[in-house]
């Protein structure tokens, strides 16, 4: 995988489509997730997937001749993502879909980037535009009407899977800013591997503690975790990470605010979910929020985020 794309020539057209195909895969994952969460427990599906997932990378990495990372710097971040970016985000992901849509869910979980410009202003003493404090406010307004509309048009909907993926978002927004703080020597493709790995420990053992643990192993299941851990993971980040060498990293991250829209597509299309008109308006205050902060960075970052769908 990593040879592979090592070797790719990227033209324009190249460059576009492996957008959209990073858009569509992270987009309809949301979709996929809630299929196969009716045939597994969802902590044990997300641990199954983190563990297949990173172990894809890893062997792909391997038979490129990438060394293992030793080192104390790869191997501390690495940790620290696979708490935040997987057990939190992934694990907390997979609860709110159960319990919300997965296009809401989509839309609340990407106000990541929001919570990620306002906590390196907060934090790193990174300075926001103008444009960046208008794509908060704008955001954020989206939030409360995508939450607000959707209680006015489905008042038993559940808040507690609004909180599940708020809190999604504050831990995938967590894990970017303490990579942002780290140095930034280390293989990425081995954090993604590794983060995904050492990430489906704490959630197995939270499977075997506060859930029945169930799996029934039908062709669903098969087909959605093959592709939450080897599209959505393996794929997904070969392909973010060969965008990420060629461009700045935000204008690969402005296109980010394209994958709730996805989801939400997907969702109404495949599952055939609603919205209401405060839903339609918020999300989309919350996708130029996103464009927004992302437009006009004041000083480029080596990477935005380590990005799970």
């Amino acid at each position: 995988m990593a040879a592979l794309s090592g070797s790719i020539r990227w033209g324009r057209a190249s460059v576009g489509v492996s957008f959209g195909a990073l858009c569509l895969i992270w987009g309809l994952t949301f979709v996929v997730l809630r299929v196969g969460l009716r045939e597994a427990s969802p902590l044990t599906f997300t641990a199954i997937r983190a563990f297949l997932g990173g172990l894809a990378i890893a062997l792909s990495l391997l038979l490129s001749d990438q060394p293992f990372p030793r080192d104390r710097d790869t191997q501390i971040t690495a940790l620290a993502m696979g708490a935040t970016n997987v057990a939190g985000f992934w694990g907390l992901q997979s609860l709110a879909i159960l319990r919300i849509t997965p296009g809401e869910t989509a839309i609340l979980i990407y106000v990541q980037p929001l919570l990620v410009a306002l906590g390196a202003w907060t934090f790193l003493d990174e300075s926001l535009s103008l444009l960046a404090m208008i794509g908060m406010v704008s955001g954020f307004a989206g939030v409360v009407l995508v939450i607000g509309g959707q209680a006015l048009l489905q008042p038993g909907q559940s808040w507690l899977g609004y909180a599940f993926a708020l809190g999604g978002a504050v831990c995938w927004a967590t894990g970017t800013l303490f990579f942002k703080s780290r140095p930034h020597r280390q293989s990425l493709l081995w954090i993604a591997a590794l983060q995904a790995l050492y990430g489906s420990v704490p959630l197995a053992a939270l499977a075997l503690s506060v859930e029945h643990p169930r799996v029934d192993l039908t062709p669903t299941l098969v087909w959605t975790v093959a592709y939450s851990a080897l599209g959505a993971s393996a794929l997904a980040y070969a392909i973010w990470f060969s965008l990420l060498r060629r461009h700045a990293a935000s204008t690969v991250a402005a296109f980010v605010f394209l994958v709730p829209l996805v989801a939400v597509v997907g969702d109404a299309l495949f599952l055939g979910d609603r919205f209401g008109f405060g839903a339609f308006v918020g999300g989309v205050l919350i996708i130029v929020g996103i464009w927004l902060v992302n437009r006009q960075p004041t000083k480029p970052n080596p990477i935005n985020d380590m990005h799970k769908a």
